[in-house]
Formats: structure tokens, sequence, C-alpha cells
């Protein structure tokens, strides 16, 4: 499936394979039999998601990174299992100096506290936005002002967690199928309901789509600045994330739940887990797409989502490099 944004998603068993300088997928019946077998050109994408079963060889992976195009694996039940990214001498060069000044800041107690803190507000703000929009009153004040006093990260977490708790009650108030969809509480690997399973899916999503536009950039993916990077092996993409998972991500959940466009009919229980159909993953795929591809004046230039978060990127860099005062994204 692919509609615009150069992403292309495989949902289907089957083979993906390199032949005559280009990409083709070899799709499987249920007896693991070739059904069909349809070209992905390869100057038409620049990301592939599999999302079911997929052979491919390293041969296929080596002509990816060749042109450039990033895998996101994922397993069976939906869950994020990794990314391959290029490391060619075609990949965006990264700066010495940026990696220099990105540790320079981490390492720098205040200057990694004024980073979180400014993305976390960011997210705040962002999230009490989504809130009106949709007819729900947030006041966001004393999250603010719990916000500015806190002077290291995990303070700053802990503002964050609390407010994210309050939010998500908050959902309640804004999704119409309280008998489906009632959130009571977060949770992952695996979602314990329906809402839950939406939430994981929508902001793997997210992440991804960050990572991809960070790559684009000299910033290095591993170091983030809210989100520890000692025990994942990326983590910038998390913290910017933070400021677009309201307006991507949670926009969306609550748009397609309340036109009934996703309903309880649309998931699956496999082996104890719940998940998407492949028809539910297509009609949310292509919301997402047509969001991405949706602009909006930022900085007095027409710019797609996927624009703004790589500027959110440089922002973050000047910020990093040159001492810039940095605002996070907000959605007025």
């Amino acid at each position: 499936m692919q509609k615009n944004d150069r992403t292309h998603f495989i949902l289907s068993p089957g083979r993906l394979y390199r032949q005559d300088n280009n990409i083709y997928f070899e799709k499987f019946d249920e007896m693991g039999e070739r059904a069909s077998c349809k070209i992905l050109p390869v100057n038409a994408i620049d990301e592939i998601y599999m999302l079911a079963k997929v052979q491919i060889d390293t041969y296929t992976i080596a002509f990816l990174a060749d042109n450039n195009i990033l895998l996101h694996i994922f397993s069976p039940y939906q869950s994020f299992r990794g990314n391959f990214y290029p490391n060619t001498p075609n990949s965006v060069n990264k700066s010495g100096f940026v990696l220099l000044c990105q540790l320079r800041s981490f390492d720098d107690p205040i200057k990694r506290a004024y980073i979180a803190r400014e993305i976390t507000r960011a997210h705040i703000i962002n999230d009490a936005a989504n809130c009106k929009r949709h007819g729900v009153k947030f006041d966001v004040q004393p999250h603010i002002k719990a916000l500015d006093a806190a002077t290291s990260v995990p303070a700053i977490m802990a503002v964050e967690g609390a407010f994210q708790k309050l939010y998500y009650e908050k959902w309640n108030e804004i999704i119409a199928d309280q008998r489906s969809f009632k959130f009571t509480v977060r949770s992952k690997r695996p979602p314990a309901d329906k809402i839950n399973s939406f939430i994981s899916y929508v902001n793997t999503r997210i992440y991804n789509i960050c990572l991809s536009e960070i790559y684009k950039t000299e910033l290095d993916p591993r170091i983030g600045f809210l989100h520890e990077p000692n025990y994942r092996a990326l983590s910038l993409h998390l913290d910017l994330a933070e400021i677009f998972k309201p307006i991507l991500g949670d926009t969306l959940i609550f748009n397609m739940l309340n036109k009934k466009e996703i309903t309880a009919k649309d998931f699956q229980t496999d082996a104890g887990r719940i998940k998407f159909s492949n028809d539910a993953v297509q009609k949310i795929e292509l919301k997402m797409i047509s969001r991405l591809c949706e602009t909006l004046t930022v900085g007095g230039r027409e710019l797609t989502w996927r624009q703004v978060i790589r500027r959110e990127a440089n922002k973050l860099k000047k910020c990093i490099c040159e001492d810039a005062p940095y605002e996070g994204f907000r959605w007025e």
C-alpha cells in the first residue's frame, strides 16, 4: 500500500527481493505459494514498513542501503521490532562538530535540563490545545509552574508523567464510544485493550516518522535529552515525538473513533494479543499519510508535517551548536 508520502506498507506474507535494479514484492497465499508479484520502484520509495512475515536476503538489504531506503520491521502482532537505516556514502553526512556539541549539551546538566524542559513544555501545551479543539477544558498552568520549578531531567519527567496521567483521563470526555474505547490505564508490551493497542500502534508510527526526519539532519539519533540513551539504541526521536504525538497521533485516534472509521470490529485477538485487521491498518495509514502531506505556514513558509518535524530537529541543532534559544513547536 502506498498513497503519496513515498512510504510503502507490506501487510501480507511474502518475499521482498531485488531484480533488475528494482525491488519486487512476491505475495504468498495461505499455502505459502506465490499468489502475485508487484514492482516497488526504488526511485519512488523512501521507507518500507513490514507488518507481516517477509523473506528478505542481504543482497536485497544492501540494495536498499545503496538507494537510501529505510526498513521498519514489526512482528506479526504489530509490535515494533527495529529499523534498518542505510550507512553508505550516499547517506546524509553526519558532522563531527555537531556530534561533539550534542555530547557536550547532553553532558551539561543545565543545558540538558533546559532542552528537556522546553520539549516537555511544548508537549503539555499541544496536549492542552488538542483538548481545546475537542471542546474539553484543561488548565495546564499548575503543570507549567511545576515544570518551571523542575531543575533536573528526572524531575521534569515526573512532571510530564503526572500531567500525562491527567491528559489520558480527558480522553474519556473526547471519545464517544466509551463502551469499546474507555481509557482506564496506559498499558504496553502488550497493550491490554483496544484503546491501548491503537495508541501503541500510532505512537510507534510517530516515533519512526521523527526518526526518519532526524536521519535527514546532522543530529545523532542516539543522543536524546529528555529520554535516557543508556538503555536503548536510539532516543532523540522519542524526544521529538513528545511534541508531535498530540498533533499527528492523538488527533488521528480521536477523529477515526468518533467518525466510526475505526470500530471494535477492526480489532483481532491473536495468541492473547490485540491487533488491527489488515483493512484497519490500511485505513489508519491512509489517514496518517494524508495528514503528513498536509501543509501549514511555519516561519513564513508552506511546509508539510514531515518538514515541520525536520525543521524542529534543525532548531534543536541550532540550540545545541550555537546556543540559540529553543522553543518547541506549539500547535496554536
